[in-house]
């Protein structure tokens, strides 16, 4: 009676085939070459990103000069300062570039406190000074043309400081204080020049400390963006160079090949497609027209290490299936070893569907008085991480016998756990065979399309011992 029989690979086994697989797909990481590889191509853009900071810094120090000599007092330590901060700042970026630091997003994190804190310090500093200088203007403001000119003084300083801040991309960072100190600047001038300048001394100081502070709000921020975004690019670039170095894998164990397996392939493009999500990611960082935030910048680097661990699964993925196609390949030769030594039937025809060893293997064993024919299937699992499923479909001129039948899944059973260990499960799936199976060359051919069986495996499913 001829049929289809399907049979089930042992989950336990098949997990610990899985086990296995992670344990030779190990990552490499040549950290030296990955470290020049970063230093090639983000240090230009380091570098690019200070020179702006130390050339807005050389325009600030110029532009003192332009200060009337009380706002220049305190601007003069202020602006020394800053550049100390930026110099520290440009140091410890070059130092976690060397040392490829796991814990960026927390050494980042400790740099904006620091740089927050510098900042506070310099702040306070400053407001101490002011107030030694508002007491003594407040003596002057009795002597109507001294505080008359102080006023248009402190006007010409915001003028300058102005100047200086507009150089920030102050609409990023805190939106709306630029054009609110602009407008009090407009009104400031407008009151001097109507001969209301001695009544707005006040006003013009406060004016003149708001833009200085705003611009030692915007030079932190500023400084926390470029840190961040240049933390991002060269996590972003070493993950990429690690993308690259584990194309191909050098396995270990009875897997050791010197035809180096394309991980890629063997994942079913899962590499290209984490390879080209990391660049979209790359592309948007680096992107000056539409800038990322630095809290965007910030979760970059905190999905860093999702991303290398994705980048394991996705070696130890290709990995399994070599495993498994091997596995394929060595059940259909141990159940055909137990059809022709125990019941005279040999291989006619084998090989995997449309010559792609991700995909079923097919062999065709003939017995050769009867002519009765089996062809032995073996799937890969509906998921990855399913095992193989196995097809017999017996094609039987001679009108075998239940028994004779039984005899043939028995010594299966027992060829396949002898030699390899593994437990196997049967089931009768239909009565019938499936006559597209009997020619199996058709479907070895490269480009050929492998019809599947009808029906499918339910979880849990195993049916009775072959």
């Amino acid at each position: 009676m001829s049929g289809r029989k399907r049979i089930y690979v042992d989950e336990g086994e098949w997990n610990r085939l899985r086990q296995e697989a992670g344990k030779l797909a190990e990552l490499k990481r040549d950290m030296p070459k990955i470290v020049d590889r970063i230093r090639a191509r983000t240090q230009a853009d380091i570098e690019t990103s200070m020179r702006e900071v130390d050339q807005r810094h050389a325009r600030f120090e110029q532009a003192m000069g332009e200060l009337s000599e009380h706002t220049r007092e305190v601007e003069r330590e202020t602006a020394r300062r800053m550049r100390e901060n930026s110099d520290r700042v440009h140091r410890e970026m070059a130092a976690q570039g060397e040392q490829l630091r796991a814990e960026t997003s927390e050494a980042l994190r400790q740099q904006q406190e620091n740089l927050t804190r510098a900042i506070d310090r310099e702040r306070r500093e400053r407001e101490r000074k002011h107030a030694e200088i508002g007491a003594k203007v407040e003596v002057m403001r009795a002597h109507h043309d001294r505080a008359e000119r102080i006023a248009r003084e402190y006007v010409s300083d915001a003028k300058v400081l102005r100047d200086q801040v507009a150089q920030y991309p102050h609409e990023r960072y805190l939106p709306d204080r630029f054009t609110s100190l602009e407008a009090r600047l407009t009104t400031l001038l407008s009151n001097v020049d109507s001969g209301l300048g001695a009544h707005s001394l006040s006003a013009a100081q406060e004016l003149c400390l708001s833009f200085s502070e705003l611009r030692l709000d915007l030079d932190r921020l500023d400084q926390e963006w470029r840190t961040c975004r240049i933390a991002a690019e060269r996590d972003l670039v070493r993950l990429r160079e690690l993308l690259a170095q584990n194309e191909k894998i050098e396995l270990r164990g009875r897997l050791a090949t010197t035809d180096l397996p394309d991980v890629d392939h063997w994942s079913r493009g899962a590499l290209s497609r984490l390879a080209t999500e990391v660049d979209s990611l790359l592309a948007q960082v680096r992107d000056d027209a539409q800038p990322m935030t630095t809290e965007a910048l910030l979760v970059v680097v905190d999905t860093v290490p999702e991303y290398e661990q994705r980048l394991e699964t996705v070696v130890t993925q290709a990995v399994t299936a070599m495993q498994a196609a091997q596995l394929r390949t060595n059940l259909a030769e141990l159940i055909a070893g137990a059809l022709d030594h125990h019941h005279h039937y040999q291989v006619t025809t084998a090989g995997f569907a449309s010559e792609d060893q991700r995909e079923t293997f097919l062999a065709k064993s003939v017995h050769h008085v009867s002519g009765s024919e089996i062809v032995i299937e073996v799937e890969p699992g509906e998921r990855a991480d399913a095992p193989p499923l196995v097809r017999l479909h017996n094609f039987d001129a001679d009108g075998a016998s239940e028994a004779e039948r039984a005899a043939r899944t028995k010594s299966i059973h027992r060829n396949v756990l002898e030699h390899s260990g593994i437990d196997l499960r049967a089931t009768e799936e239909f009565a019938e065979p499936d006559d597209r199976k009997r020619d199996i060359e058709p479907l070895l051919a490269a480009g050929a399309e492998l019809p599947r069986g009808t029906v499918r495996p339910t979880p849990g499913q195993t049916g009775g011992r072959a």
